[in-house]
């Protein structure tokens, strides 16, 4: 039971962890996508914005601007006056990398690294992020060179803080993280709820099993449950179902045996001891006993041979050898065979069939089959007469089998072929007899039906087809 509750537990888990990892790769995918749509839109846009700005600026200042490094002192409050962007701070800077102006009015004591001033130009200016040493905050700037006769005689350089835009992104960051983790969270409880519903039929049907093992084929599992696990729930079921059919055959099948051979053997039993004790002189007697031994020897072999061809037939190997013979003769045979039950019992049996119709079948295969019918017929027909009639339509023989007994009730009919199934239980016979001949009759592509008036008669159709 622990083993069996560990894999199922393990299932439930392994759904949790598939559930659990699909989300949250779709959450990563997604918040990697958002943090980058964050990134353009803050970051990515005010560099773009600084970019812009600064190469107006130098382009405006070179064509408009006297930049000659001899009036640049005078010039520099012009410059600054003119150029300055809003909410930044502009810069002047030497090509040395020294701060010559601000905008903010502060003298700057810091210097801009040469490597970034030489990596900017007038159609491509350089971006710096990093952190203002004098503020201790971040900051973004755009460095752009202004030229005087094809030499570098300034640059014009904006800055802007993101402090601001770095608490908006991480918050918006956090936000997005902390409905991340609740999608993630949701997810899980949905998942199992779902593995719940998943896992709940198979340990039903796992209990069921277990009942199954122990011979309880009773026990059903609900079958309200959605989609394939509903058609897995009706299937188990039907297996269930068929499993109990399959035991209550094969107990009914050992009582039947058990009974139909105690009988003959008991006969011939008592009949040996009776001939071993008494007078051997006594012909009458002994007449008799050996005849009742006989009889009964035949019934075991009889009921030997039924059970062989029901084995041969469950497992689809009985043997057809078909051959081209005449009906009648064949029926008369049976008839014969028969004959002192019809005396005995008085009843009439007649053969309605041309004397030329003939059949491409196994010969003895369909003269058990009318053995057994024509046997049934005297058993349960009553004391009336027998009528074998046969004739064809196209190319198909109907023969049919009728007797004027007491009939048989509709409900019984369909379970007549059944193998071992009796109408009642103490009557004589291993219940095979119209399963087997049904079988036959199959086996030559043919058809078996039984129909019957309850108080006036009973009639089994055979149809063979002629090619």
């Amino acid at each position: 039971m622990g083993k069996i509750m560990k894999r199922h537990t393990s299932i439930r888990k392994r759904l949790l962890l598939q559930h659990l990892l699909i989300v949250t790769v779709t959450v990563v995918l997604l918040e990697a996508v958002f943090f980058i749509s964050i990134y353009q839109y803050y970051y990515k846009n005010t560099e773009d914005v600084l970019i812009s700005h600064a190469k107006n600026s130098a382009n405006f200042a070179t064509k408009f601007m006297d930049l000659s490094p001899f009036t640049l002192h005078n010039t520099i409050p012009k410059i600054m006056n003119e150029f300055q962007m809003p909410n930044a701070e502009m810069q002047i800077v030497s090509p040395a990398g020294n701060i010559l102006a601000s905008s903010t009015g502060f003298s700057q004591s810091e210097s801009i690294h040469r490597e970034i001033l030489q990596s900017a130009t007038s159609a491509e200016p350089a971006i710096w992020t990093g952190k203002n040493m004098a503020t201790d905050e971040r900051v973004m700037a755009s460095v752009v060179p202004l030229k005087y006769d094809e030499e570098t005689t300034m640059y014009f350089r904006y800055v802007v803080s993101l402090s601001n835009i770095d608490k908006v992104v991480k918050k918006q960051g956090a936000i997005a993280l902390l409905i991340g983790l609740a999608i993630i969270l949701v997810v899980m409880l949905l998942s199992r709820t779902l593995a719940k519903q998943i896992t709940t039929p198979l340990t039903q049907i796992t209990e069921a099993s277990k009942q199954f093992a122990k011979g309880d084929f009773e026990k059903g599992i609900k079958e309200d449950y959605i989609g394939e696990l509903g058609i897995l729930a009706h299937s188990f079921n039907n297996m269930a179902q068929e499993l109990l059919q399959h035991e209550k055959m094969k107990n009914q099948f050992l009582s039947t045996i058990s009974h139909e051979l105690r009988t003959p053997l008991t006969s011939i039993k008592g009949w040996s001891e009776t001939l071993l004790s008494g007078d051997l002189k006594d012909v009458k007697e002994t007449e008799t006993g050996l005849q009742i031994i006989t009889k009964e020897t035949a019934r075991l072999i009889k009921l030997v041979e039924e059970l062989l061809d029901f084995s041969r037939i469950n497992n689809d190997s009985l043997k057809i050898q078909p051959s081209s013979f005449l009906l009648l003769p064949l029926f008369e045979e049976v008839k014969k065979q028969f004959e002192k039950q019809l005396k005995k019992r008085s009843l009439e049996f007649t053969l309605e069939l041309p004397a030329t119709f003939k059949l491409y079948a196994d010969r003895n295969r369909v003269k058990q089959v009318f053995i057994n019918l024509i046997d049934n017929a005297i058993k349960y027909g009553g004391n009336s007469s027998i009528l074998l009639n046969g004739k064809i339509n196209g190319h198909l023989l109907t023969i049919t089998v009728m007797d004027h007994g007491p009939g048989i009730e509709e409900k019984y009919l369909s379970k007549l072929t059944t193998p071992f199934y009796k109408v009642h239980e103490n009557s004589s016979g291993t219940g095979l007899g119209l399963a087997i001949s049904r079988r036959i009759v199959e086996a030559h592509h043919g058809q078996f039906s039984i129909e019957s008036k309850v108080g006036n008669w009973t009639k089994v159709t055979i149809i063979f087809p002629l090619t």
